[in-house]
């Protein structure tokens, strides 16, 4: 995410009703806050977070590993909160198969939040095994997306 994207979206929550905004990708921590500093400090979230309307970014590194799942399995999670898509159009065939062998960095879906797209990527080499969610359906942050059979 570049400065102008960051820069649109902030403006875009201006002009929102929303008082409270958290975007985490594996790229940038984003929140933004309409509220005064009283409210914030009974908000559910980090007592440092900044008053009023405020921007933080910051580089973030994965260093969780791939959640593993019960039947020998290791999920592709979501990184953010967002519309879903399989496949890179409509017309297009889907990113990713039950079956196909993908390698840690394959793009396997795109996540539409605010009218920016994030690709996500696989963490883990191996085959998927099952596809967890539909098209265009809406994801939250850290939902398994897919299950893949490392190796």
């Amino acid at each position: 995410m570049n400065y102008d994207e960051v820069k649109e979206m902030v403006a875009l929550f201006n002009q929102s009703g929303n008082q409270e905004m958290q975007l985490e990708t594996s790229d940038i921590k984003l929140y933004l806050n309409k509220r005064g500093v009283q409210d914030v400090q009974h908000a559910p979230v980090a007592p440092s977070v900044p008053p009023t309307t405020s921007m933080t970014s910051m580089p973030t590194e994965s260093t969780e590993a791939p959640m593993a799942v019960a039947d020998d399995t290791i999920a592709i999670e979501a990184p953010l909160v967002g519309s879903i898509y399989l496949q890179p159009a409509p017309a297009d065939p889907a990113f990713v198969k039950v079956g196909q062998t993908v390698a840690v960095g394959d793009v396997v879906c795109v996540i539409e939040a605010m009218k920016m797209m994030t690709e996500v990527k696989s963490t883990v080499a191996g085959a998927i095994t099952e596809i967890l969610v539909q098209n265009e359906e809406l994801v939250e942050y850290q939902q398994p997306l897919f299950k893949v059979k490392e190796g």
